[in-house]
């Protein structure tokens, strides 16, 4: 961001009332990575930036760089996801996608597949795909995508195949030889699972039908592993999901 104007394509993470009539959002884009910028005056009724800068909008952005923070000069809204504000069902799954995202992603990197895999749970999401599937999916992907693959096809000790302990201090299986007390026991089909939605695009999760008690391991497994290798803090939005 060293010119003094620029443009990025962008998914609005988060928003926050700034002074008396501004808005602080949080983008994260293709171009530039994550950043936060400030939509002058977005909060008054005529404002032509309203709109575009909502939570849950994926659009073109114009903006331009003040001393502080980058200022919003233009929108172009591609897709508007605000059914994510208006049902009360959706709503706190959508705010926990962007807030994991918020917490994992730092600074200006670029980050193109993770822009790309935001956006398509957005549509998966707005689309009717199972929220708990998706959002262990996420997980998954997104500290994937991040550099913290869990390893979740072998013993992570000697490298057995025989394994079903899940270490969240190793960060992947444990054989029982291996494993101490500090495990999870996690089933066959919760692992084929994770295999499978760490291999699969959001897009192909629409054929799979999970058990109910194989989502509930991975929610376990997933919640473990983030905690000891992410230290990302408390996760408000997740209180709010119906796992």
């Amino acid at each position: 961001m060293s010119e003094r104007s620029f443009k990025a394509r962008g998914l609005v993470l988060r928003t926050r009332n700034l002074g008396e009539a501004d808005r602080l959002v949080t983008m994260l884009t293709f171009e530039e990575g994550k950043f936060e910028a400030v939509a002058k005056g977005a909060r008054k009724i005529k404002s032509k930036l309203a709109a575009g800068i909502d939570l849950f909008t994926f659009g073109n952005f114009n903006f331009h760089q003040g001393k502080t923070w980058p200022i919003v000069t233009g929108q172009d809204p591609i897709e508007r996801f605000n059914r994510f504000r208006e049902d009360p069902d959706l709503f706190p799954y959508g705010l926990y996608l962007n807030e994991l995202t918020d917490k994992l992603i730092s600074g200006c990197e670029k980050c193109d597949a993770i822009c790309n895999l935001l956006l398509a749970s957005w549509r998966a999401l707005d689309g009717g795909l199972d929220k708990n599937l998706l959002c262990r999916a996420y997980e998954l992907k997104l500290a994937d995508l991040a550099g913290y693959h869990p390893h979740l096809h072998s013993c992570a000790g000697c490298g057995s195949p025989s394994s079903t302990f899940f270490s969240p201090r190793q960060g992947g299986l444990l054989c029982s030889k291996c494993c101490g007390a500090d495990v999870i026991n996690v089933s066959e089909g919760a692992l084929a699972l994770a295999r499978h939605l760490l291999k699969s695009s959001i897009e192909k999760l629409t054929l799979l039908r999970p058990l109910p008690g194989q989502l509930e391991e991975l929610a376990t497994i997933n919640t473990a592993f983030y905690a000891h290798h992410l230290d990302l803090g408390e996760i408000k939005s997740r209180r709010l999901l119906l796992t």
